[in-house]
């Protein structure tokens, strides 16, 4: 017994209206609950409305709870960050940024190449906000991910300073940038895996 489009809808109205916010988190949530549901009415043949109600009171204690306890862990984004840092395109990455550097080693084409990551960062971050006020939908795992840009850039302050006050030099410029480009494509990926939609 499958749930219509109108019953899906309803259940995802309802989660909004208890406080889940991120889209993608409440289209986990409402997959969860309608198989839930579709048991329910199937087992005791009644309708769709008895049926979520009698699973909710039984069951949105720990749904809430849960669904606070992953959005309270940030942490964990930076920690599943890392591990792409094995995949085979962003070893090759880094040996391309290495090589590549290495003819590069020049302070006035490293200040350069600083200063269009710093705005890069910057202009991303940007985006970011503009394109949630514009759709006016919040995404937990583009938030959650967003954190890593945030150390990345704090990190390029650390090593090779703010803007035109650069003090690096083609090693620190090489991990910023491997950073970052690996970061898009996390970003990316993330967007793919979760079906996050824009549009």
């Amino acid at each position: 017994m499958k749930l219509s489009n109108k019953e899906l809808k309803f259940i995802d109205t309802y989660l909004e209206k208890s406080d889940v916010i991120f889209v993608d988190l409440r289209a986990e949530m409402t997959d969860h609950i309608a198989t839930g549901v579709e048991e329910k009415m199937e087992h005791e043949k009644i309708d769709f409305y008895d049926a979520f109600k009698e699973y909710m009171i039984k069951n949105k204690r720990e749904l809430l709870k849960s669904h606070n306890k992953m959005t309270g862990h940030y942490l964990n984004s930076i920690i599943q960050f890392s591990k792409t840092f094995y995949k085979s395109y962003n070893i090759i990455l880094g040996l391309l940024i290495i090589i590549g550097y290495r003819y590069f080693n020049e302070d006035s084409i490293l200040k350069t190449i600083h200063q269009a990551l710093f705005l890069t960062i910057i202009s991303f971050s940007v985006l970011q906000v503009v394109v949630n006020l514009v759709i006016r939908k919040r995404y937990f795992y583009l938030e959650k991910t967003s954190i890593i840009l945030v150390v990345i850039y704090y990190l390029d302050l650390f090593i090779n300073g703010f803007y035109k006050d650069f003090f690096g030099n083609y090693i620190t410029v090489g991990v910023t940038f491997f950073l970052y480009v690996t970061f898009i494509i996390h970003y990316f990926f993330t967007i793919k895996k979760f079906r996050i939609q824009y549009l």
